[in-house]
């Protein structure tokens, strides 16, 4: 029951408030983004020259997280690094490995859910509104935001990102 209820409150809109506050849990640092107050309709975001980029540049930076094309320890593929231009095999890959697959924890979420931000593992990565106790994982760090070692992304980024997810995350 409290798993259930950690997540509930992860993937719901509670701005302010602490993500998992459910009386047993450390209080979260991080409040959850409010959805009801977001337009994901304007503007328009391209994979391409909006959201890619951002990846190329946080995540894809090394093959051991998310630059190997064909995955790496079950981390998926979120491109090539910055300094290569992304092909239309790469970008098909990136689609495959992340667009209505599940999470590698056990979230219940797929890692991006294709016209739905708030539940899109990937945004509670991004946002840090996700903690080990509300994941059944092995790894000490499964709570971690990304990207890994550095500071959130801007909000602009996250947004970006947010918007390509609501509207449908297309190939675009």
């Amino acid at each position: 029951m409290r798993k259930l209820f950690a997540i509930f409150v992860a993937v719901t809109a509670c701005a302010g408030a602490a993500c998992g506050d459910d009386g047993e849990s450390p209080p979260g640092a991080t409040a959850c983004f409010d959805y009801s107050k977001f337009d994901g309709a304007t503007p328009e975001v391209s994979f391409r020259t909006d959201v890619l980029p951002v990846f190329q540049r946080g995540c894809a930076f090394s093959s051991t997280c998310h630059g190997a094309e064909a995955g790496s320890a079950g981390f998926a593929y979120l491109g090539p690094p910055l300094s290569e231009q992304a092909t239309d095999a790469q970008i098909d890959a990136i689609v495959a490995q992340n667009v209505g697959v599940p999470s590698r924890a056990p979230s219940g979420m797929a890692r991006i859910a294709a016209g739905d931000p708030a539940n899109s593992f990937l945004m509670h990565k991004l946002d840090g509104t996700l903690t080990c106790g509300d994941l059944e994982c092995a790894a000490d760090d499964c709570g971690r935001t990304m990207p890994a070692g550095g500071d959130l992304l801007p909000a602009a980024e996250r947004d970006a990102i947010r918007r390509w997810i609501q509207q449908g995350a297309k190939v675009n």
